[in-house]
């Protein structure tokens, strides 16, 4: 391990891009071999204390609240009422420590472009250092659609850190189109895309941990969540894992279960919604991001479509194409632009007539896009997943995540919904997700999912 400062960073980098290309051989993201695991590069080192990360853990997750307009008084009252309740286990329960509870690795590792070219990517690993300790688990945490991607895990420090003291390795991967990669454009629903990112993250991350002199106890495992998008890119990861990696890689993850909230799982089925049922809901940016993320993450949409294509004659007066074509501040910020412009939730106020139509070319060629963007179709999963999913959901409706259920427990039970206790929206949903990560600890709310379940299946 080596450190180095800011101004030499991307000279290293793109050093090791020019040296990387030589050694990936082949240009598909799914078929690039592991053979350069030790190539990742460390950008940032700071230890932390356990009072330290609360303090700069809220200060960053309430100034992204900030950008949605969640007051950031609020935000951090939210959050440390919640932290309060945590016993961790690395500082058994006490709010403070004197002893440094965690260390916290920005580094860069070699994976892929949406092109499937091959790329620095970064990402940030948290690591409990404590003398004599052995953690237990792996976290590989992916964050929701970020209010700005300038906000990163590998230069701002996330408050779910702190679940570092629970004594797990929580791994936080940057995506493609933030850290390192800023500026480029992300594409959102590329799910699978996404997973291949955050297992190549995880996998030079356990590197890291391997050369910092860190013991791994016995029986170690992993635990995959996420929420919204996060949520979509948990349920992806999953599968890649099972059904991508090498049987010894996949032991080396030895994945346990994963927590997948408000996800969309099938972009093809969210897309089918809306022009069914004529209405894009509460959030009708998220399928604008869904048809960008489209054309952003597939090189043969993108070369030969642009948004314009797919859009009507009053959307392209209105502005949304030079909207969506432009970099932005992420989620929410084009959230806010759309919803200034549009007054209806009819797509067909806004999309070409012609994506409804199953026998024309853009049609094809945008669903045939979305199915690969899936992560549901030919898999049997191996490992328990639950899906948190609110039935008010009218954002990312509740019939996309019974499909889900569906379609994966069609060979063996593995897969449950979890709803909270009073269904509210997507948003209100997310914070009640946020908070339980914050308050307890990954057995609790592995436990507590489960009850829940059971209950909502009796019900049913």
């Amino acid at each position: 391990m080596f450190f180095i400062s800011n101004n030499k960073r991307r000279l290293i980098i793109g050093a090791l891009l020019l040296l990387s290309s030589s050694v990936f051989a082949q240009s598909s993201y799914d078929t690039i071999p592991y053979d350069n695991m030790n190539s990742f590069v460390i950008l940032n080192v700071q230890d932390y204390r356990f009072n330290k990360v609360i303090n700069k853990g809220i200060t960053t997750t309430a100034k992204q609240m900030d950008v949605i307009h969640v007051p950031i008084r609020w935000c951090r009252l939210f959050i440390w009422e919640h932290i309060k309740r945590h016993h961790f286990a690395l500082n058994k329960g006490k709010r403070r420590v004197r002893k440094t509870v965690f260390r916290a690795v920005s580094f860069a590792y070699p994976s892929v472009s949406p092109d499937g070219e091959p790329i620095m990517l970064s990402g940030l690993v948290t690591i409990p250092i404590l003398q004599d300790n052995k953690p237990e688990r792996m976290l590989i945490y992916h964050r929701l659609l970020a209010p700005s991607y300038k906000i990163a895990p590998s230069n701002s420090l996330p408050i779910e850190a702190v679940i570092t003291a629970d004594n797990t390795i929580c791994v936080f991967p940057d995506y493609y189109g933030s850290g390192i990669t800023e500026g480029c454009p992300t594409p959102y629903t590329a799910l699978n895309y996404h997973a291949r990112c955050a297992v190549d993250c995880a996998l030079s991350a356990l590197e890291i941990v391997k050369n910092e002199g860190v013991e791994l106890a016995d029986g170690f495992y992993t635990w995959n969540t996420g929420y919204s998008q996060g949520g979509g890119y948990a349920l992806a990861t999953q599968r890649y894992i099972e059904t991508e990696l090498p049987d010894s890689l996949e032991r080396l993850i030895n994945l346990r279960w994963s927590l997948c909230g408000g996800g969309i799982y099938e972009p093809d089925k969210l897309f089918g919604h809306f022009i069914t049922k004529g209405d894009m809901g509460s959030t009708p940016s998220i399928y604008f991001q869904a048809l960008r993320g489209v054309i952003n993450g597939q090189k043969q949409i993108g070369d030969s479509l642009s948004i314009r294509d797919f859009l009507s004659e009053n959307a392209i007066r209105l502005g949304l194409d030079s909207i969506l074509e432009t970099p932005d501040d992420g989620f929410w910020d084009l959230a806010v632009k759309i919803d200034y412009l549009c007054d209806s939730t009819d797509p067909t106020d806004y999309f070409n007539p012609l994506i409804s139509d199953t026998n024309s070319v853009l049609f094809k060629v945008l669903n045939e896009a979305l199915v690969k963007d899936g992560c549901i179709s030919d898999w049997s999963p191996q490992s328990t997943i639950i899906l948190y999913h609110s039935e008010n959901d009218q954002c990312v409706p509740f019939e996309h995540v019974l499909q889900a259920k569906d379609q994966l427990n069609r060979f063996d039970k593995c897969c449950f919904i979890s709803t909270p206790p009073k269904n509210q929206s997507h948003f209100k949903t997310g914070f009640k997700y946020f908070a339980m990560l914050l308050r307890y600890d990954e057995k609790v709310i592995f436990d507590k999912m489960l009850k829940n379940t059971s209950q909502n299946n009796h019900k049913e």
